[in-house]
């Protein structure tokens, strides 16, 4: 797969923040709504960068819904939770406030 979505780029190449953010600076960054399923094939990945978030002294917010797969958000089950989640983190965003 790493091969399709970069054909003929080095290993190096590939550990450019452009291209994989895992290897970002990630310091003075805006507040992050990290949102991930159990069942989604990127879970890993988000509690790794989420992490990586926090410890560079950002603010982040973890939502992790059980049995989901990824696009969860899409599902009437998790929408009902997310949503209002979502419009309290951006509100906190917008007036400055701690999220």
């Amino acid at each position: 797969m790493v091969e399709q979505f970069t054909p003929g780029m080095t290993t190096d190449l590939r550990r450019h923040p452009d291209i994989s953010p895992l290897y970002a600076d990630l310091h003075g960054m805006p507040p992050a709504l990290f949102t991930v399923g159990t069942d989604d094939h990127l879970v890993d990945d988000t509690l790794f960068f989420a992490d990586r978030w926090l410890l560079a002294g950002n603010q982040a917010e973890q939502l992790v819904y059980p049995d989901a797969p990824h696009g969860c958000i899409g599902l009437p089950t998790v929408l009902t939770h997310w949503w209002p989640r979502l419009e309290r983190f951006l509100g906190a965003c917008v007036t400055g406030r701690t999220i």
